[in-house]
């Protein structure tokens, strides 16, 4: 009887450990961890830099300026008595008024901006040709875009940005394929004042730059134009 009751315990021993291991043969191997999830950079305005900031609202106020205020002068000129609506007398042109003196002047500009080898004279002939309005003045900072040096060719960027509202868009082009990031940082800034469809299309182009504030503030002037 104890021979019996010992065989029986030892064999629902060996059957409990056999049901055991099967079981372990047959269940699945654990499923390896699944790698991080990656988090795309956000481009919200608390990502990006100052200076692409600080030029992303440099555009607005620009804006705001032309379509806001501009359409508010024009009611109140409305408003006024007819006698008061006088068209505003005929500027010359700006060639018009350039006295002998001054083209004289303007001459000598001209020869230190694309002769002179120290970049540090034709970056001042950029600074004394900056803020004039003249159909000269523009076509000679354009003939200066191709200089050699990277900081002359930022100064004519620089000033080419007074007259956005005549450039043509695609003659900022070949400073948005310049060597310097600066340079075209600054081509980019001056598209999104233009704002022109055609202006805009070529900012698209920036988004893919080799330079991240280029390529954030490319983003910032496209999504400014998206909500307008």
């Amino acid at each position: 009887m104890r021979f019996l009751t010992a065989a029986t315990i030892v064999g629902a021993a060996i059957l409990v450990l056999v049901i055991a291991v099967s079981l372990r043969i047959d269940s699945p191997s654990e499923a390896p961890p699944l790698p991080p999830r990656r988090v795309p950079v956000s481009r919200s305005p608390a990502n990006r830099s100052d200076r692409v900031q600080q030029r992303l609202g440099q555009l607005r106020d620009s804006y705001e300026q032309r379509h806001v205020t501009a359409p508010k002068a024009q009611s109140r000129v409305e408003d006024l008595p007819e006698r008061a609506k006088l068209p505003p007398p005929e500027m010359p042109d700006a060639e018009d008024r350039l006295d002998p003196e001054d083209q004289e002047e303007f001459e000598e500009l001209r020869e230190t901006l694309l002769r002179d080898p120290d970049p540090d004279e034709r970056i001042g002939a950029v600074l004394m040709l900056t803020g004039g309005e003249d159909e000269q003045t523009k076509s000679l900072l354009l003939d200066a875009m191709n200089d050699e040096d990277p900081e002359v060719r930022l100064a004519v960027v620089e000033a080419l940005g007074d007259f956005s509202e005549e450039l043509s868009p695609e003659v900022l082009v070949p400073a948005l394929n310049d060597s310097d990031p600066e340079v075209r940082f600054e081509a980019v800034g001056i598209l999104g004042d233009i704002e022109t469809p055609e202006a805009l299309a070529i900012v698209r182009s920036s988004l893919n730059d080799s330079d991240e504030d280029v390529r954030t503030l490319a983003e910032g002037i496209l999504d400014f134009a998206r909500e307008e």
